[in-house]
């Protein structure tokens, strides 16, 4: 009587596992819609456009040299002197290659968009350079570093204490500048401080503040030009 106790409970222990085999097979029709879902996901997101490369909205910008015009005195006899630019020193400030827009009196704005091709102490002594070449006075500029077998008969410093617009539409330039005696000497032949008037801008248009701070450069230019010794030819 055990044994057939035993027996039933077998079979019906075969019966379970069989039943169990036949309900994992069994196909749910919500795991059809999900994965349909998923398919529809997919080509969906093969289909969608890719995002478009920004371009670069950054413009740069250089200072030009003031535009040459003939002597209008050209029988004038001045001596040409053979002037040596200093490397210009300009404010920590402006040691960046953003463009600088004052907007208070302590409060500058330095525009990313807005940049300086050439870093602007640079930029400045090339144009410096170029400026007092067009002098009547120079006969030639050369830049330091100077070579060891470059005769100069005077050497100019300048530094650059501001540069940049303001938000109001104004140009403030400012700079100080020296021409040392010859020979070594800590005394000075000539030195002034100059500061740009009358120079506006509409406060947008860096290419339109770049012209107007390379005028400021142009009327630093002339006041050193200007400064050197006026000697007769002989």
């Amino acid at each position: 009587m055990k044994s057939n106790v035993d027996r039933r409970g077998t079979k019906h222990g075969h019966a379970d596992s069989a039943s169990k085999h036949e309900a994992s097979h069994i196909w749910h029709p919500l795991s059809g819609v999900c994965l349909l879902a998923a398919a529809l996901w997919l080509l969906t997101a093969c289909n969608l456009p890719l995002p478009r490369a920004q371009s670069d909205q950054t413009r740069y910008y250089l200072l030009t040299p003031a535009e040459i015009r003939p002597e209008t005195d050209a029988t004038a006899a001045v001596k040409r002197w053979v002037v040596g630019l200093r490397a210009v020193d300009v404010a920590a400030y402006l040691r960046t290659k953003s463009f600088a827009v004052r907007s208070h009196a302590n409060e500058v704005a330095f525009l990313d968009f807005a940049r300086w091709g050439e870093p602007l102490d640079l930029g400045m002594a090339r144009v410096l350079a170029e400026n007092l070449r067009a002098a009547k006075n120079v006969t030639r500029v050369s830049l330091q570093p100077f070579r060891a077998d470059d005769q100069r008969d005077f050497e100019v410093v300048v530094n650059i204490n501001a540069c940049e617009g303001t938000a109001d539409g104004d140009v403030r330039f400012a700079a100080t500048w020296r021409i040392p005696v010859p020979g070594g000497s800590t005394a000075t032949t000539a030195e002034g401080n100059y500061a740009a008037t009358g120079l506006r801008w509409d406060g947008h248009d860096c290419g339109q503040l770049a012209a107007r701070l390379s005028e400021a450069l142009a009327g630093l230019s002339r006041e050193i030009a200007a400064a050197l010794p006026e000697e007769p030819a002989k």
